[in-house]
């Protein structure tokens, strides 16, 4: 990235609202990274589009930044432009109903949010309006853009995933450089999952149905039952990036039989003896495996070694492929 392409994104973006060399560790929920040559936070979809319409235009490599979880972020840091999407906002957009001796009832309603807004939003303002469906992302990490990306998810045996309620959304095109609408059915959802994984599209709104909560108190419950239970499970108030790796098929927990024929690749972690192994300052929690803790000023090497020491050990003791949830952003050419 020349100085020209920099002078170019200051003169379209604003020169206050560029930073220079801006540490990534400070936008990461693993607090590990090194600087953005050009970081710009995007406060509306207008910023957003605008950020990537320049960054194309200019040919100056990009990537689009959540709230930062699900993510490693190399020490080299990223030599382009990192967008830091804070376009958030929600509303409701329509209502379905019946009509009923007792009056008009509300059946479901269509949900828009912006793709910037924190899941744990949206799952507040859809409790708050008493509607049923994304309950389940209350305290879940991250941003709807990058939710929907991986289809984000509770229990998954209970076919708890983000996708299942969506019915629209917006899309930002690099190929292209525009924006279409879509339908649920173009993510192609999986289990941590979505075609825009490939297509390199990005979220810039969405709509979601969502059903009209007989009790609302209860609700409100059923999430905050959630929310205890995953706090008493999961590492809370230390620096990680959620789950590192995703869990095995249901072929290789019938293969390797494991209790309940469970596909968690935190037990697969935990049977290889590896809950407490530290490299440098991270950690694979004692709590739950597959969690990787940055423990004392960790590096993106230090977290990169214990996801090869896991992946070295699953294959050599189970054959196993474990295959990472988090995605890398920047140069890990020069680490290992």
């Amino acid at each position: 990235m020349n100085q020209d392409q920099v002078e170019k994104l200051k003169e379209t973006l604003g020169p206050l609202r560029i930073l220079e060399n801006e540490p990534l560790s400070k936008h990461t929920y693993f607090k590990i990274g090194g600087p953005a040559k050009i970081y710009f936070e995007a406060k509306s979809l207008d910023d957003l589009s605008l950020a990537l319409e320049t960054a194309l235009a200019n040919e100056i490599p990009f990537v689009v930044l959540g709230a930062g979880a699900n993510v490693l972020v190399s020490d080299y840091g990223f030599e382009g432009l990192v967008i830091k999407n804070q376009a958030a906002s929600t509303k409701i957009v329509g209502f379905k109903g019946t009509y009923s001796k007792h009056g008009r009832g509300i059946r479901n309603a269509l949900v828009l949010a912006t793709s910037g807004t924190l899941m744990n939003q949206l799952a507040r303002f859809t409790l708050d309006q008493g509607l049923e469906g994304l309950e389940f992302l209350l305290s879940v990490p991250g941003t709807l853009g990058g939710g929907l990306k991986i289809n984000a998810h509770f229990e998954v045996e209970r076919d708890q995933f983000i996708g299942n309620r969506l019915v629209s959304a917006t899309l930002f095109d690099p190929k292209t450089v525009k924006t279409k609408t879509v339908d649920s059915s173009y993510f192609n959802f999986a289990y941590d999952y979505s075609r825009i994984q490939q297509t390199g599209e990005i979220v810039l709104d969405a709509t979601f149905r969502l059903d009209k909560a007989k009790d609302p108190s209860t609700l409100w419950q059923k999430a905050m039952d959630n929310v205890k239970r995953r706090n008493e499970e999961q590492p809370v108030g230390i620096a990680c990036s959620g789950c590192i790796f995703k869990n095995i098929s249901d072929q290789n927990a019938i293969r390797l039989a494991t209790p309940n024929l469970t596909t968690s690749a935190g037990y697969v972690i935990e049977s290889l003896n590896l809950k407490g192994t530290r490299i440098g300052g991270a950690e694979i929690s004692s709590q739950h495996a597959n969690f990787i803790l940055n423990t004392n000023n960790a590096t993106s090497s230090d977290v990169l070694k214990l996801i090869n020491l896991i992946k070295d050990k699953a294959k050599n003791t189970y054959g196993l492929e474990l295959k990472e949830e988090i995605f890398y952003i920047g140069d890990f050419s020069q680490e290992s």
